[in-house]
């Protein structure tokens, strides 16, 4: 018997546009939490900032740690859907290329950005949560990624933990100062 693709689910127009309104509440939400700190950021401060009643964001997110947690859920998302196609890359050129569109994703979602790292540095669940557990399974794709490349005579032989935190490291120095507004 073979597979049925499992047929999506179209969105309603309602759908469409709880997710817009959501997204426009996370958009305004990443802004004020870079610009003023997740702490000093007040739920009516994200509602002043859409023009919506505070009561009314409350039927969008249960709490401004909720609105800070779809932010980080949407960047994790974001890299992840990036790299799943990582281990179909044929050559280099290919993985160069993933790696500059996941540059550009990045850093197109700066402000994004600049919330994760200052909570993660402020904030022991944030840190755990979504940057540690999340870097290792990210990790590991990249090892099983040059372990593969190694094998097929594509990478010359180095440690795969050794290169995933070489490309890891080399990625994060490229994009913090962007991030930091240097």
């Amino acid at each position: 018997m073979m597979n049925q693709p499992v047929p999506v689910k179209e969105q309603t127009r309602r759908e469409r546009r709880i997710e817009r309104q959501r997204k426009t509440i996370m958009d305004a939400a990443a802004e004020l939490f870079a610009q003023k700190g997740y702490q000093a950021t007040t739920t009516r401060d994200i509602a002043d900032s859409v023009d919506i009643g505070e009561s009314t964001l409350y039927g969008y997110f249960s709490s401004k740690k909720d609105i800070l947690q779809a932010i980080l859920s949407e960047q994790a998302a974001m890299v992840d859907a990036l790299l799943v196609h990582l281990i179909e890359l044929d050559d280099l050129q290919s993985f160069v290329d993933l790696v500059d569109l996941l540059m550009e994703k990045i850093l197109s979602r700066t402000v994004y950005n600049r919330v994760l790292i200052a909570e993660a540095w402020t904030d022991d669940d944030i840190l755990q949560s979504y940057v540690i557990l999340r870097w290792h399974p990210v990790m590991q794709t990249l090892k099983d990624f040059i372990s593969m490349k190694i094998a097929k005579g594509i990478f010359r032989p180095i440690e795969p933990g050794i290169g995933a935190r070489m490309i890891v490291g080399s990625f994060v120095a490229a994009i913090l100062p962007v991030l930091r507004g240097v």
